[in-house]
Parts: C-alpha cells; sequence; structure tokens
C-alpha cells in the first residue's frame, strides 16, 4: 500500500502553521502544569520529597547559593534541581519551601510538555497526536505515585524531553541557542540522556545542530567526570534477567496503562503471566509494524524510545539495590506491598511515547491502518482518564507548613539552634536542620 499524506490543516510548515504551534505549546504547559499540580492535591503538594529536603536543601543551608549547583551527588550532577531550590529559597520564606518547589517542579514538566509538542512537529505530523504526545508526563498514571510534583525526580521528565531535544533541527541560529541551552541544562541533570546521543544522526548534516550537540556532550562528558569522581555506592543485590524482564513487564509496560500494578501481579498469580505477555506482544507488534512503514525518522525515534524504556529499567537495577525484585517468586502478599517503581514511571513514559508514534505512523498510511492506529490512541486516553487519581506517596505528609509552625516557639526560646524538617518517606536520611534564623516569623526569603 502506497503512503497517504497527512492532511494540510495538520502540518506546521509555514508561519501561520509555527504560530498556531507556538500557542498550542504554551497552552499545553500550561494546561499540564494545572493538571499536574491538581492530581497532586493536598496534603502530597505540601510535602517536600526526600532529596528535596535532606539533600538539596539541607546542601543549600550549609554551603549558601549557586555553589552547590556542581555538588556531584550519588554519583551525578542534578544542575535543575539545585537550581529550582535555590529559587525556592529566594523567593519566598522557608514555611513555605516544600509548595514552592512543588509548584516550580510542576512547572518544569509543564514547560517539558510544551517543548515536546514543538520539537516532535518533523517526526509527529498529525498535530492531535503530538498534543497526546506531549502530554505524556502529564498523564502517566503511575507518574503521579512519586516522580511529579519534586526536583528529587524531575530528571525522569528531562529524560523524556531528552530524544526529542536531540533529535530536532534548529531553523536558525537563535533557535539553535535556546535548543544548546536546554541540551546543556538536561545533560547536566541527567546522565542516562547519553543514551539518546545517536539521535543526533537525524541531523548530522545540519550546521545549526553542532552547538546543540556540543552541548549535549560537554554535559554528558561533565558527568561523566562526577561519575568518575565521586561514584555512587554499588548495587549489593543482583536481579536475575529474567526477574528484569518480568519486573518491566509488571511495572513499567502495565504501569503505562494502569497505576493499579498491584492488581496487575494478582492477576499475573490467579491466571499466569499470559495476561501480560499477549497484550505486550499485541505492544510490539503494532510498533514493529509501524516503525517498517513508518520512515526513516519515525524508525529511528521508535527504536530510541523503546530501547531507552529497556535501558532505563534494566540500569536501575544494575545500579541501585532495590529490594523485592525476584517478581518470579513474588507471593500474593509481595504484589500488595509493591507500588510502582520510579524506574517504572520513565521507563513507561518512553513506552507509551513509541505507541502514539507508531499510531501517527499507522494513521499516515490511510484509513484501512486507521482502526489499529486510533485503537492505540483510545487505549493512552484511556489509561490517562482512568490512573488520573492515584494514591500518592506523600498522601500521608508530613507537611512541611506544619512543622515548620510547630518548630517556632522552640526557635523562639533559642534563637541560635537548628530545627528538623521532615520530608516524606519519614526516614532521618530526608530530614533537614533548618537555622532557626529562617524559621522565625520575621524570616523572610534567604538571599
Amino acid at each position: 500500500m502506497t503512503s497517504v499524506s497527512v492532511p494540510d490543516r495538520w502540518r506546521s510548515t509555514d508561519r501561520a502553521g509555527r504560530l498556531r504551534d507556538a500557542g498550542l505549546a504554551l497552552v499545553i504547559a500550561t494546561a499540564s502544569t494545572a493538571w499536574i499540580w491538581h492530581r497532586l492535591g493536598f496534603p502530597a503538594r505540601g510535602t517536600a520529597w526526600a532529596e528535596d529536603s535532606g539533600r538539596f536543601l539541607e546542601q543549600r543551608i550549609a554551603s549558601g547559593p549557586i555553589r552547590t549547583l556542581w555538588h556531584p551527588y550519588d554519583g551525578y550532577l542534578h544542575l535543575v534541581p539545585r537550581v529550582l531550590v535555590d529559587v525556592a529559597v529566594a523567593i519566598r520564606p522557608v514555611h513555605d519551601y516544600a509548595t514552592v518547589v512543588d509548584a516550580l517542579s510542576c512547572t518544569v514538566i509543564g514547560l517539558v510538555c510544551g517543548a515536546v509538542f514543538l520539537l516532535a512537529g518533523p517526526i509527529v505530523r498529525a498535530w492531535p497526536l503530538r498534543v497526546l504526545l506531549a502530554v505524556v508526563p502529564a498523564i502517566s498514571p503511575i507518574g503521579i505515585v512519586e516522580i511529579a510534583g519534586n526536583t528529587a525526580n524531575l530528571h525522569w521528565y528531562l529524560l523524556f524531553l531528552a530524544p526529542w531535544l536531540f533529535a530536532a533541527r534548529p531553523r536558525s541560529w537563535w533557535s539553535a541557542a535556546v535548543l544548546a541551552a536546554t541540551a546543556l541544562a538536561v545533560t547536566l541533570t541527567e546522565i542516562q540522556t547519553a543514551v539518546f546521543l545517536p539521535l543526533f544522526l537525524l541531523a548530522r548534516r545540519e550546521r545549526r545542530a553542532l552547538p546543540v550537540l556540543g552541548a549535549a556532550v560537554l554535559g554528558i562528558a561533565a558527568q561523566v567526570v562526577a561519575t568518575v569522581t565521586h561514584p555512587r555506592p554499588p548495587a549489593t543485590s543482583i536481579t536475575s534477567p529474567s526477574d528484569i524482564v518480568l519486573g518491566y513487564l509488571t511495572q513499567a509496560f502495565a504501569g503505562g496503562w494502569t497505576p493499579r500494578v498491584q492488581r496487575v501481579g494478582m492477576a499475573v498469580l490467579d491466571h499466569g503471566w499470559w495476561v501480560l505477555v499477549v497484550p505486550a506482544v499485541a505492544v510490539l507488534a503494532a510498533l514493529a509494524v509501524a516503525t517498517r512503514v513508518g520512515g526513516r525518522q519515525r524508525r529511528w525515534m521508535s527504536v530510541a524510545l523503546v530501547g531507552g524504556s529497556v535501558v532505563v529499567w534494566t540500569a536501575a537495577f544494575a545500579l541501585n539495590h532495590v529490594d523485592d525484585s525476584d517478581w518470579s517468586a513474588f507471593t500474593r502478599q509481595q504484589y500488595a506491598g509493591t507500588g510502582p517503581y520510579r524506574y517504572a514511571a520513565a521507563a513507561s513514559m518512553l513506552l507509551v511515547a513509541a505507541v502514539v508514534l507508531a499510531a501517527d505512523a499507522l494513521l499516515a498510511r490511510g484509513r484501512w491502518w486507521a482502526v489499529p492506529a486510533w485503537l492505540l490512541v483510545a487505549s493512552v486516553v484511556a489509561a490517562g482518564v482512568l490512573g488520573a487519581h492515584t494514591v500518592e506517596r506523600r498522601d500521608a505528609g508530613p507537611v512541611w507548613a506544619t512543622q515548620v509552625e510547630q518548630a517556632v516557639p522552640r526557635c523562639r526560646a533559642d534563637p541560635t539552634r537548628s530545627v528538623q524538617i521532615s520530608a516524606a518517606p519519614i526516614r532521618p536520611t530526608w530530614r533537614a536542620d533548618v537555622p532557626c534564623s529562617w524559621i522565625l516569623p520575621s524570616a523572610g526569603p534567604v538571599r
């Protein structure tokens, strides 16, 4: 069957189309930010998460502004999260720290969504599907459980942006400069973006892509130096290859369509692994067909997205100590107590993006391919709607502002002391020692 071109109304090659895209990108960024903020709810959006308190804020208190931006943590640099922490401390009193950090993090995710919509234009031709692709981070069923609305996990969203950023072809030297600055910020925040560097080959003949490539390589080189000079602790457990595959099916694949991975595990125990293998094979077949008929750019991007999804999931178990990763031996009790992993959230977003890309490729082939294309689209939309509200790991607090208010009497008794403010999950590791000079009501934003 010969390829059928995408309708002209879906293209964005002229000036009017580019202006329309810019307007849509702004709407997408704003709506995505608001939607994630809404999905977080309270008390989650008033509760700090892990490193946002016990690492990034603690180190900001100890070292002051700017100095911590290049400080490696756990083997690599976290530029964007540290910038957001500096901004949060500078613009509002510490009483509002958790809420401001959450708001800034949601804003960055919204900007990622808007940027993906713009950058995906040359590859995803149908703008309705580009909209769906762009909002994948905002509607991810399991993203809201742990990784959304905090700086500690913001790097996963920048990883989602990376393939579209690296495959972009700048229209001007000004846009090349903007993309280069973005590429530097992204790579200085997430070392795993190196997986997508081969996508620069799509623009290898474009001189204006060279600054973007140079910035990305510079950022990755800085990450490598950080990893060598400040290596992360070695993983203390080894997950078998078969368990990595089974875990991918249970967490990353299933998590792309439902936040209730516990129920998926129960279904596996009750009916066997075929309840996951069959739909996984169906999705893989759709991806394979779309890759074959979709053209060079879509083919490269599809391989990058699926490969990146697998690499992110596999690397998590090679580099981290992960409890309860022997999925082949899981009991009902283990499944019931195991929620979505943060590694699954990142891997599932990349996989779902590949599914949307496949739908676009099939849709461009003509009406007989439209049925499977729209079925794929419907599955992604339904997952976003049905998984909109789920249990967030910060739903039980502790609320940051409440702790600060409770610390005021102690600080008035001894203004020279520091008090510990906790984050979720509640562990000594994630507590921040906050000076009373920051906490007393007279204290404003820290400069």
